[in-house]
């Protein structure tokens, strides 16, 4: 058997005797089984007819998965995974991602049926640092974007499924209950079936519900994230916790069920975020891969506190703007109720006009005055604009006259206490506050991807 080859032409599915496939692989040692079958790592001998030199495969690293033939119902169930784990991991042969373990070949023989894809030789770790490990986690979810995008679900995602390149990259492996679905289907990613690891089933999948089978490889994966990084998964209270009978696991899928993570833990606030929005147990509420990779967690720290600083300046000015040019008009003795050309000339909604009418602290104006101003004022904008709703306002004016206002009556405040200081003294004839005002930026975009309370963790 050649090495791997990445033709797309290459014909990667062998049927071959049980002598034929001893003169062509060597088989070193075994690195993993299980009930299925068996995992070994091998390299491929020298084929004496081939004009290369026999150095040629000694470098070369192949693990084998292998499965023994025998005439039960069990061998031929585990045949058929193996069959359908080629078939899905093959079909993404064309296309690669370095989180996803490639394939090199099915073999069939009178007592073997195996597959041959990439060695790697280290199973991912626990208990890592969260600078190591937050690479390994966009990474291993853009792997599974990236299966889902082509319609392949993995259905057993686990660190025992997760093994590490020569270059620390992680791989997923063991592919045995994938499913690969027609994106054209209305059934596309939909299954009530349960199966797989149960400490890493989702709490629809573990009781057998209608649900779909992307959200569940979130869930696991999320799962497998927080045991990355604590050595357990969140619902257990110890490492090691056994859930060997049903009524262990019926106890564990509870506490999934409710949500509520158990035992001690430390991690950053932003990497906790996101685990929480992957392992949430309502399936509706929990992320697509997609929506993870989006989430503020990968957003370099320096930037996030860039955009806070940006946004708070500008969010800032924004305010200043609005609250000096009604402090402008208060202190020069307008009345505050401006005319409707003056308002138009100035680009301020008439219903917004009414932020303006505020008494000063040195005018001779009572509020029963200014109410009476108001109510008359209003009553002429309709008359005169027939065609206006007028009982119609904007949310945004709301909210943005609410907030002003109060800063307007603080500085109002202010000035009122600063100009009586100045008939006795000549100095701080323009008194500031200190204190910066806090504020909410309504900025759509940056509020909705940034929590700012995060920024300076």
């Amino acid at each position: 058997m050649d090495p791997p080859q990445t033709s797309s032409s290459a014909n990667d599915i062998f049927s071959l005797s049980d002598q034929t496939l001893a003169d062509r692989l060597q088989f070193i040692e075994e690195i993993g089984y299980g009930n299925w079958g068996s995992v070994w790592r091998c390299c491929p001998k020298p084929d004496p007819s081939s004009k290369s030199p026999p150095n040629k495969y000694e470098k070369v690293k192949l693990a084998v998965k292998l499965v023994h033939r025998s005439k039960t119902q069990t061998t031929a169930a585990r045949i058929r995974s193996l069959w359908n784990e080629m078939k899905i991991v093959r079909s993404l042969k064309n296309e690669i991602h370095p989180s996803i373990i490639p394939f090199y070949s099915f073999i069939i023989t009178p007592s073997y049926a195996l597959i041959t894809m990439a060695y790697l030789p280290r199973l991912i770790p626990v208990e890592v640092d969260e600078s190591i490990a937050r690479v390994w986690f966009k990474s291993l979810l853009g792997g599974i974007e990236f299966l889902h995008i082509r319609g392949v679900v993995h259905n057993d995602i686990k660190p025992a499924n997760i093994l590490l390149s020569d270059k620390d990259v992680p791989v997923l492996v063991d592919f045995g209950f994938a499913e690969k679905y027609d994106l054209g289907s209305s059934k596309a990613f939909r299954s009530n079936l349960a199966y797989g690891t149960p400490e890493y089933l989702s709490p629809e999948r573990a009781r057998g519900h209608h649900h779909d089978t992307r959200k569940s490889d979130v869930w696991s994966l999320g799962v497998t994230f927080f045991e990355i990084l604590i050595g357990r998964t969140p619902f257990e209270y110890v490492e090691g916790e056994q859930f060997s009978t049903k009524e262990d696991l019926e106890k564990y899928w509870t506490r999934t069920v409710r949500g509520k993570w158990v035992g001690s833990y430390k991690m950053s606030r932003g990497v906790e975020k996101l685990i929480r929005r992957m392992v949430s147990p309502n399936a509706d509420v929990r992320c697509f891969a997609s929506e993870a990779l989006d989430d503020p967690y990968w957003v370099p720290r320096e930037v996030l506190k860039a955009v806070q600083k940006a946004a708070h300046r500008m969010a800032i000015r924004s305010i200043s703007f609005h609250a000096s040019l009604t402090i402008l008009l208060v202190h020069i003795g307008k009345s505050a109720s401006l005319s409707q050309a003056a308002l138009s000339a100035m680009n301020i909604d008439v219903d917004a006009s009414r932020l303006l009418d505020i008494v000063s602290p040195f005018t001779t104006r009572t509020l029963k005055d200014r109410k009476s101003s108001n109510k008359e004022n209003l009553t002429k904008n309709v008359s005169s604009a027939p065609t206006r709703k007028s009982n119609i306002r904007s949310d945004f004016v709301m909210v943005e006259s609410s907030e002003i206002l109060k800063r307007v009556k603080i500085k109002a405040a202010d000035q009122s206490s600063s100009l009586s200081s100045a008939a006795s003294s000549s100095k701080n004839k323009h008194a500031r506050s200190q204190s910066q005002p806090k504020v909410a930026v309504r900025t759509g975009l940056l509020f909705h991807f940034f929590d700012f309370k995060d920024a300076d963790r």
